[in-house]
């Protein structure tokens, strides 16, 4: 178990996209003041606390992800993130905290896919990158939601037989 905090230095994302999360509303003020404390609290009870320069939290949650189910572990990333959706194996899930006295919820691969209406979890970045992320300031493809966006990467599923030039997305490799 790890707890991940991003750090104010900026990341690659930031200096190769200027306006990335330009939109975002800053932390409250009090809970700005209050991370100290829950850091202590945190390593208090001997749960490393891991933040590094240069990149965000989610980037290191998906690499100690990675490194703990090649490790034999099973993994669960408590986030309600959708991003973190290219990350769930078999071994790797999502534990989705209840809101506001909601249920929790567990995404393995499967509930992914389904909540998606894609074919493999790899599929997660296309979709949301011609959805666009309004949270992170990232354009999409104008007029391209959710629906739209799944219809297009199955038709492209489909057209890939018929094409006589490779077509490849991000679910290829």
């Amino acid at each position: 178990m790890a707890v991940c905090f991003d750090t104010h230095a900026p990341t690659e994302r930031h200096t190769d996209f200027a306006d990335y999360k330009a939109n975002r509303q800053e932390a409250p003020e009090d809970l700005l003041a209050a991370i100290p404390d829950i850091k202590r609290i945190i390593k208090g009870f001997n749960i490393p606390v891991i933040e590094k320069d240069g990149f965000e939290a989610d980037d290191i949650i998906g690499t100690l992800s990675r490194q703990a189910a090649n490790a034999g572990y099973d993994v669960y990333m408590v986030t309600p993130d959708k991003d973190y959706g290219q990350l769930v194996t078999d071994k790797v899930k999502i534990y989705k905290p209840g809101y506001q006295g909601g249920d929790v919820e567990i995404m393995g691969p499967a509930e992914v896919c389904a909540k998606w209406n894609i074919n493999n979890v790899s599929q997660v970045i296309d979709i949301l990158g011609m959805m666009g992320d309004a949270v992170d300031n990232i354009p999409g493809i104008p007029g391209v939601g959710e629906k739209t966006a799944a219809k297009l990467l199955a038709d492209m599923a489909h057209w890939k037989m018929y094409w006589p030039m490779p077509i490849k997305s991000r679910a290829d490799g």
